[in-house]
C-alpha cells in the first residue's frame, strides 16, 4: 500500500496566512497600523505630597523616547504632553529623600486617570506606567 500526502494545500495556506499578516496582499493592514500608530494622545503627569527629591519620566512618541528628569521639584508638579504610538508606554516615577514624606504619581491620558502610585518613607519611591490607548478602537 503506497500513501501519497500532498503539501501544497498546506504550502498555499501557509503562504496565505503571512501574506495577510503582513500586509503584502493589499497594504491595508500594514496601513491600518500605520494610522494606529500615528495617532495622538494627550498625557499629564503629576506629582503631589511632600518630601520629593527626584522626579523622572518619559516624553516623545513614534520611538524617539527620552528620559528626564527634575531634581527638588516643586510640589505639585505637572507636565503636559502629546504623545503617539502603539507601542508608547507613558511613565513617570518619584524618590523621596532620606528624611522620607508621603508623595503620588499620577497619569492621565486623554483626560481621564490611568494609574496612580504611592510612595512614603525614606528614599521612598513610587511608578506609574500607563498603556497607550492608541491601538484602542474609538
Amino acid at each position: 500500500m503506497r500513501r501519497t500526502m500532498t503539501k501544497t494545500p498546506l504550502a498555499i495556506t501557509a503562504t496565505a496566512l503571512v501574506v495577510l499578516a503582513t500586509g503584502c496582499a493589499d497594504g491595508t493592514v500594514k496601513s491600518e497600523f500605520e494610522k494606529l500608530d500615528a495617532k495622538e494622545f494627550e498625557v499629564v503627569y503629576e506629582v503631589i505630597g511632600s518630601g520629593v527629591k527626584t522626579v523622572m519620566y518619559e516624553e516623545g512618541g513614534d520611538g524617539a523616547i527620552t528620559s528626564e528628569s527634575v531634581d527638588d521639584p516643586k510640589l505639585p508638579w505637572k507636565k503636559k504632553l502629546t504623545m503617539n504610538g502603539i507601542a508608547t508606554a507613558p511613565n513617570v516615577s518619584l524618590i523621596l529623600g532620606e528624611k522620607g514624606g508621603r508623595a503620588e504619581c499620577v497619569i492621565t491620558v486623554n483626560g481621564k486617570e490611568a494609574k496612580r502610585a504611592t510612595a512614603k518613607g525614606e528614599f521612598g519611591t513610587a511608578s506609574c506606567v500607563a498603556v497607550s490607548p492608541a491601538g484602542k478602537a474609538e
